[in-house]
C-alpha cells in the first residue's frame, strides 16, 4: 500500500514537470475563438482539455477555470463562457496558480484497506499465517475588483444598448470582462470590436444564452510583455442553488473530444445527463496535504488538510454536450461508507471480525452441539472468543460445558473445587494457549536472532534486543513452567480425579467430555475463514 501511494505521487509529480513544459497546451472551458493569421476569417482554438475546481459554501460558487491563453500564437484569441447569475453580483480575479489536489481515491483505498483486512482475518487461525504470507500477497469575500456593479459603456454604434460591461480587469497580462448581452446581435458586434471578423449567427450554441438571466466571461491576453508559460486561472465568484459548470460551449467542437475534468471540494453529486453518462466518471478523494498558493486564500477558506473533493471527468465527443452541467450539494450515501473503510480501517477489520466470529460460531456450534442449539448467547461467546484468535477458541472451548452435567457427579466437584485444582486448571489452560504462539513465532525468528546475535555477544544486551528476547522466549518459557508446577496433584488427591475421569468428567475443565469439541474448531475455523472472505467481498462490492 505504501509502494501504491509513493508509485502515485511520483506519477503526479512527473505530470506537473511535464505540464509545465507545455506552453501550448490550451486549457479552458466554453469556447475558444481565434482569428485566422492568414484571412478575414476565424475559428474555434483547439482545446486539449478542460480543468475546474469549485468551492460550493452557503450558496456561492467560487470557480477557478483555468486559461490556456498563454504561449506562441495567441494574439487576438477570445475566450468566453456563461456564468448563471445577476452581472452585479458576480467578481472576476486572474490567479497565476492553480490548486493542487491529488490525494487517494477513496473507494480504491477503502478495497485496498479491505485486501489487508482479508489477510488479518485469515491470519487469526495461525496455521494460515505461512499460507497467506506465500500466497497473499460559511462565505468568505470575493475577490476584491475596482467597479463591480458598475456597468461601463463600450464604444461603437448599437452595442451600448444591447451588451453592457460590468466589470473590466487587467491582471497577469490577461483581460477579463463581465458582460450581458440582451441580443444575439449586440454581441456579435462586441466580439467584432474585439478585433474577430465573425459574422452574425455564426456560433449559434450562444442563442441557449441570450436574453435570459446569465452573464458571459469573456478573457484575452491584453499584454504584449513576454509572459511566462504558467497555467493562469479566471476566479470567478457568484450565487447559485446548485452548482454550475459550463458544459454546453464546448459543443462547438463537434465530434473532438475535449476532456472535461472537474475538481468540487467536498463530496457532491452530479445531475449527469443522459447523453454522456456513459462518458462520465465520478470519483471521491480525499488528499491529506493540498497545495493552495497565497493568491488562492480566498477560494479555499485556509483548508489544506484531509480535504475531501469530487473528481467528475467527462471524455467524449463534444457535439454530445447538449446542456450545461449541474451539480447538487450533497454527499452520496456511498461516500460515508467507503470514508469509514477507507479512513478507519482498523475498526473496520475488527467490525468484520466480530461479525464473522459470531457468524460461524453460531452455524458450527448449531451442527455440532446438540445440547446448545436451543442457547444462541452461548454460542455466540464461542464466536467471540476467536477475536483473540484461535487460541482464543480453544480455551472457551475447553472451558465451557457443552453437555448437560451429571447431577450426581456434583459433590465431587465441590471438594475438588475446594482443594483449589479448579482455578489452578484454568490459570494452567490460559497460561499454556497463551504461551503457544509466542513460541511458536520465536521458533521462526530463531535463525534470524541467532544470526545477528553471532556478531557480538553484547547485542543480547541492548534495548531493541532484550525486551524482543524477553517477551518472545523468557515469559513464554516462564509461564509454561508454572504451568507445569501448578498442575500437579496431591498423591491424596487423585483418586478424586480418578472418580472423576469414570464419570466421563475432564479433569481440565471439570465439565464432562465431548469429543465434538474436537470436530467443532476445525468446522468454526473453515466456516470463518469462508464466511470472513465473502463479508469482505460484498463489503468490497458496496464501496
Amino acid at each position: 500500500m505504501k509502494k501504491l501511494s509513493s508509485l502515485i505521487t511520483l506519477s503526479f509529480i512527473a505530470f506537473l514537470a511535464v505540464f509545465s513544459f507545455v506552453p501550448k497546451l490550451v486549457l479552458a472551458d466554453g469556447m475558444v475563438i481565434r482569428p485566422d493569421p492568414y484571412s478575414d476569417r476565424w475559428d474555434y482554438s483547439d482545446e486539449s482539455n478542460q480543468q475546474a475546481f469549485i468551492n460550493y459554501d452557503n450558496g456561492l460558487q467560487k470557480m477557478i477555470i483555468s486559461v490556456g491563453l498563454e504561449g506562441e500564437n495567441s494574439d487576438g484569441v477570445v475566450w468566453l463562457f456563461p456564468i448563471p447569475s445577476d452581472p452585479n453580483k458576480v467578481a472576476i480575479d486572474v490567479v497565476k496558480n492553480l490548486p493542487q489536489l491529488s490525494g487517494e481515491e477513496i473507494s480504491k483505498k477503502a478495497k485496498s484497506n479491505l485486501d489487508d483486512t482479508t489477510k488479518f482475518l485469515q491470519m487469526t487461525q495461525i496455521y494460515t499465517i505461512p499460507f497467506v504470507v506465500l500466497f497473499g500477497g460559511g462565505y468568505v469575500g470575493a475577490p476584491h475588483m475596482e467597479g463591480v456593479g458598475a456597468p461601463l459603456e463600450m464604444k461603437g454604434r448599437g452595442i451600448e444598448q444591447d451588451v453592457i460591461i460590468y466589470e473590466h480587469l487587467e491582471k497577469e497580462g490577461i483581460t477579463s470582462e463581465i458582460i450581458t448581452a440582451k441580443t444575439a446581435t449586440g454581441l456579435y458586434d462586441y466580439l467584432r470590436n474585439k478585433g474577430l471578423k465573425i459574422e452574425s449567427g455564426s456560433i449559434p450554441v450562444l442563442d441557449n444564452y441570450i436574453g435570459k438571466e446569465y452573464s458571459f466571461v469573456v478573457s484575452w491576453i491584453s499584454s504584449s510583455e513576454n509572459i511566462v508559460s504558467a497555467q493562469r486561472g479566471v476566479f470567478v465568484t457568484f450565487p447559485t442553488k446548485d452548482i454550475y459548470f459550463p458544459m454546453l460551449p464546448t459543443s462547438v467542437y463537434g465530434s473532438k473530444i475535449v476532456p472535461a475534468t472537474i475538481r468540487v471540494l467536498g463530496y457532491v453529486s452530479p445531475k449527469v445527463f443522459q447523453s454522456i453518462k456513459s462518458y462520465t466518471k465520478t470519483e471521491y478523494y480525499i488528499d491529506s496535504y493540498a497545495s493552495f498558493a497565497d493568491d488562492l486564500k480566498n477560494f479555499y477558506s485556509g483548508q489544506s488538510r484531509n480535504i475531501k473533493y469530487t473528481k467528475i471527468e467527462v471524455n467524449m465527443p463534444s457535439k454530445f454536450l447538449t446542456e450545461d452541467l449541474w451539480i447538487s450539494n450533497f454527499s452520496p450515501l456511498k461516500t460515508y461508507y467507503s470514508t469509514f473503510v477507507a479512513n478507519r480501517p482498523v475498526i473496520s477489520a475488527i467490525l468484520l471480525l466480530i461479525i464473522s466470529s459470531l457468524i460461524a460460531g453460531i452455524l458450527a456450534g448449531l451442527v455440532v452441539f446438540r445440547a446448545l442449539r436451543k442457547n444462541i448467547f452461548k454460542l455466540g461467546l464461542f464466536g467471540l472468543s476467536n477475536c483473540l484468535a484461535i487460541f482464543g477458541l480453544l480455551i472457551t472451548t475447553a472451558l465451557i460445558s457443552t453437555k448437560e452435567k451429571n447431577e450426581s457427579i456434583k459433590p465431587l466437584l465441590t471438594e475438588i473445587k475446594q482443594k483449589g485444582y479448579s482455578w489452578k486448571r484454568r490459570v494452567v489452560v490460559v497460561l499454556f494457549f497463551a504461551a503457544i504462539p509466542f513460541l511458536l513465532f520465536g521458533l521462526l525468528t530463531l535463525p534470524s536472532l541467532i544470526s545477528e546475535l553471532s556478531y557480538s555477544s553484547m547485542k543480547i544486551f541492548r534495548g531493541d534486543f532484550l525486551i524482543p528476547i524477553l517477551i518472545i522466549y523468557v515469559l513464554p518459557i516462564t509461564a509454561l513452567i508454572v504451568s507445569f508446577v501448578i498442575k500437579r496433584i496431591k498423591i491424596e488427591d487423585k483418586d478424586l480425579f480418578e472418580q472423576l475421569k469414570s464419570a466421563s468428567y475432564s479433569s481440565w475443565s471439570f465439565q464432562p467430555k465431548d469429543k465434538m469439541k474436537y470436530v467443532f474448531v476445525p468446522m468454526f475455523s473453515v466456516l470463518f475463514l469462508i464466511i470472513s472472505w465473502l463479508l469482505v467481498k460484498l463489503v468490497g462490492f458496496t464501496v
